[in-house]
């Protein structure tokens, strides 16, 4: 689902649910997380939805882009299971964005409608994280007091129990809200994505 423009600001009773009514351009943040789920290279993303990858890099990059390039890039996520996130009213920024693989909307859903969706071995993306804030590898090593390697081992799923809590909560302290739920049956996780658990601005 997409972004909606309602006539006031919506209220999300399924928090990690986004909104869609309208096709409407999807924030910066909204792009860099939906790219880092898809484990994408900005070479392979522009390729697919038919754009320039100065064009993309603008995009992620919050810098002015037609709005139908924007939306192509929605389009080509939205194909491929990504829900974008967020709260939004006519006028003002948008708030608490990100994006999440779609899953369905009752954890208690059959297996075969959980079938239909993306489900991930691991509960967290920091690699997703990382797309939000707009950083690099290196930055998180440098910031969180890590090996690089230690960093891009996580990010491939392969856990350290003291460095991926660590990681966990300086991302949580840094403003980003994980998303996703477990399934018992498979243990797998459905909804796996990032988004801002505040407005970006007042983060900062």
């Amino acid at each position: 689902m997409l972004l909606k423009t309602p006539k006031r600001l919506v209220d999300i009773l399924f928090p990690d649910r986004f909104l869609g009514e309208m096709r409407t351009p999807a924030p910066a943040e909204c792009l860099r997380v939906a790219r880092a789920l898809l484990k994408l290279s900005q070479h392979d993303v522009a390729a697919g939805a038919e754009i320039t990858r100065r064009s993309l890099a603008a995009a992620e990059s919050n810098k002015p882009v037609f709005p139908d390039t924007n939306l192509q890039l929605v389009d080509f996520y939205v194909a491929r299971g990504i829900e974008f996130l967020g709260e939004t009213k006519i006028g003002r920024e948008t708030l608490r964005a990100g994006a999440r693989w779609a899953a369905p909307n009752d954890p208690q859903a059959s297996q075969e409608t959980k079938s239909s969706f993306r489900a991930e071995d691991q509960p967290l993306s920091f690699r997703a994280a990382r797309a939000l804030l707009e950083k690099e590898q290196a930055d998180i090593a440098m910031e969180v007091g890590l090996p690089l390697a230690t960093i891009q081992s996580l990010e491939r799923g392969r856990k350290t129990a003291d460095a991926y809590e660590k990681v966990h909560r300086w991302f949580e302290k840094a403003g980003v809200e994980f998303t996703g739920w477990g399934d018992v049956v498979t243990g797998k996780y459905y909804g796996v994505g990032v988004r801002w658990k505040t407005s970006h601005n007042e983060q900062e």
